[in-house]
């Protein structure tokens, strides 16, 4: 975990949510809340989706915010921060296009984390009362949720195996290598793609030092794995930068 400007100075968005259609939505095909608002035989069910600008460093939700809405990213990425009491915050994961956001309040009706915009998003704004409604109304939108929380559950031990049992350069492959395939699945090259948060927040994500982070990326980068220039990463090897 690294020191952070911390999160309380991000402003919450307050711009006005806008009722928008699904259809058109270029993150659709991957979004899981239109995976998730499904009735049975297929049948779309009804959700009311509102849209939201965010800007880069303002945040989506806070920390002891009230559960009162799920969220989506319709465009750009967010990071989630996790705040403790003697000041320290690490980032406990990226969102990206179609991802969901604020999974974490389900438990005690409150946000454990923060969610903060890397970049200019849209985020979609879903009601949690009404997806309760139809978790309720619709066994295939139980089923959906369950399974998400389940790969929230998935994703938060693959965090602390990635904390725990690798070390620096296998946790930074690893890191590109998660991205790569994301990017993959939203249609995106998997070779070649621009880095949306700082070396120091990858540090805070991996539980490294930014000096430590750099020195992997350059150790990648020698190896012929990786090439830099910028934010901007090129995969050279991708079968070999998996093995790391």
């Amino acid at each position: 975990m690294t020191g952070l400007t911390p999160s309380q100075d991000a402003r919450v968005s307050s711009a006005a949510p806008a009722r928008v259609p699904c259809e058109g939505c270029g993150a659709r095909r991957l979004c899981q809340a239109a995976q998730l608002c499904r009735g049975g035989d297929d049948r779309p069910v009804s959700l009311p989706v509102c849209a939201r600008k965010v800007k880069a460093g303002e945040a989506v939700y806070r920390a002891g915010d009230p559960l009162r809405n799920l969220y989506t990213s319709r465009a750009g990425t967010s990071k989630s921060i996790r705040l403790y009491r003697d000041g320290r915050q690490q980032i406990t994961g990226f969102q990206l296009g179609g991802e969901f956001l604020g999974m974490d309040a389900i438990a005690t009706g409150r946000h454990q984390t923060e969610a903060i915009a890397l970049e200019d998003m849209v985020v979609c704004v879903l009601p949690y009362r009404e997806i309760e409604a139809l978790a309720d109304a619709y066994t295939d939108v139980r089923r959906g949720m369950e399974r998400m929380l389940s790969q929230e559950i998935v994703r938060e031990a693959g965090l602390l195996m990635l904390m725990g049992n690798l070390s620096a350069e296998e946790r930074v492959a690893a890191f590109l290598v998660d991205l790569s395939d994301r990017y993959a699945e939203r249609g995106y090259s998997a070779l070649a793609f621009t880095l949306r948060m700082s070396r120091e927040e990858i540090g805070s994500h991996l539980g490294m030092k930014l000096e430590t982070v750099s020195r992997m990326f350059s150790r990648l980068q020698q190896r012929g794995l990786i090439a830099l220039h910028g934010k901007d990463v090129r995969i050279l090897d991708l079968p070999a930068l998996r093995l790391v």
